[in-house]
């Protein structure tokens, strides 16, 4: 649990304590927070709206990253 809750404290704004209550809720990992659905994430303490998108976004862009490096056909494409 220290290890899950260590990974979900490099999103801004998740201290000990969200993520230990994200932890005890399943989203132990970045990549369940990004695909979770903001009406799940919203039942947790701690947890309103504004920081329900904040993390949700961070997760997002911290996986998309991780799968760009791993799309080859992502690498080709420019910025617009």
């Amino acid at each position: 649990m220290k290890e899950q809750m260590k990974e979900l404290q490099k999103l801004k704004g998740v201290g000990e304590v969200l993520s230990r209550r994200l932890v005890e809720a399943s989203y132990d990992t970045i990549a369940k927070v990004a695909a979770a659905q903001e009406k799940g994430l919203e039942r947790i303490a701690g947890m309103n709206p504004q920081k329900v998108r904040s993390i949700v976004t961070q997760a997002r862009q911290m996986t998309g990253e991780v799968e760009k490096s791993h799309h080859a056909w992502l690498q080709g494409k420019s910025s617009e």
